[in-house]
């Protein structure tokens, strides 16, 4: 039951199918729907208004905990991650990535384009200059040597490639660089609310994780789903759905650490030494 006289936890929602699944167990589920109230957007809309307080708790960018780690606590349950090839983070290039010297980068994601840059800098020794991709894809890509893209656009370049360019999944890049699992998403809350409303962050949180076990245990309905609101295949989806992973266990913490520690060395972000939850009792 929600906070007497509490108006509803605004949650943050990300509209390409990597979470779909979220969506499609809260449509299946009997949860309070008074508790919330779902506010869409792409990562980095999400990643702004949950450092501006227009949103309360939802997935933001990995990369937007670490720029405002002390202003935020994570759920230890939810992520989105993959251990090795993501398919929606796409790399496209003209040229071998180790003589690549002009990235294009989508404005949509945060994390995926600090990753990219650490593993430039720091995998393949690489200075690129980076520009902003504001043009059809094949008309950037007359431009530059390289473009990046996330989301439903990612899995457009894997699932309908362009003849004649490479394809780098940065999923794969990472695990083969590390051996770790990536983490793209987190799911944050603002610590001034939670110290307010932690209870209700808390049963919101649960009435998610129960949202994603309805659609673990539903996989065939859920790509059927899927497949009404998408132009994605069915064999495409379900391979998709499989290479995800929404939980958060302590081999994706430190991934996500590793992540940090990595991307502070390439120059990319703030340091962060270790993460903080929802439920712990101190979060001053």
């Amino acid at each position: 039951m929600m906070s007497v006289g509490a108006r509803a936890v605004r949650v943050g929602h990300i509209e390409f199918l990597n979470c779909y699944p979220l969506y499609y167990g809260l449509e299946r589920g009997t949860h309070e729907h008074a508790l919330f109230e779902l506010v869409p957007g792409v990562p980095t809309d999400l990643n702004r208004m949950l450092a501006a307080g227009t949103v309360d708790f939802g997935p933001i960018s990995s990369i937007a905990y670490a720029q405002n780690h002390r202003l935020l606590a994570l759920s230890r349950h939810l992520s989105i991650s993959s251990r090795g090839a993501v398919d929606s983070i796409q790399l496209i290039c003209r040229r071998p990535i180790e003589e690549l010297e002009s990235v294009a980068l989508t404005p949509q994601s945060a994390t995926s384009v600090v990753l990219l840059k650490t593993l430039l800098r720091l995998r393949y020794g690489r200075e690129v200059d980076f520009v902003e991709l504001r043009r059809p894809v094949e008309e950037q890509l007359t431009l530059s040597d390289a473009v990046l893209l996330i989301g439903d656009q990612g899995l457009e370049a894997m699932y309908f490639p362009l003849r004649g360019f490479r394809l780098y999944d940065l999923g794969t890049l990472w695990h083969e660089w590390t051996g770790l699992p990536m983490v793209y998403a987190v799911w944050a809350a603002r610590v001034d609310f939670l110290r307010s409303r932690r209870n209700d962050i808390l049963r919101v949180e649960s009435i998610l994780r129960g949202a994603m076990d309805v659609s673990l245990t539903e996989e065939a309905a859920l790509v059927q789903s899927a497949l009404g609101r998408y132009r994605f295949g069915r064999s495409c989806m379900t391979r998709y759905f499989r290479l995800l992973q929404y939980d958060f266990t302590p081999d994706f913490q430190a991934g996500l650490l590793r992540y940090y520690q990595l991307a502070h060395e390439a120059g990319e972000t703030p340091e962060v030494l270790d993460l903080r939850f929802l439920d712990e009792g101190d979060l001053a």
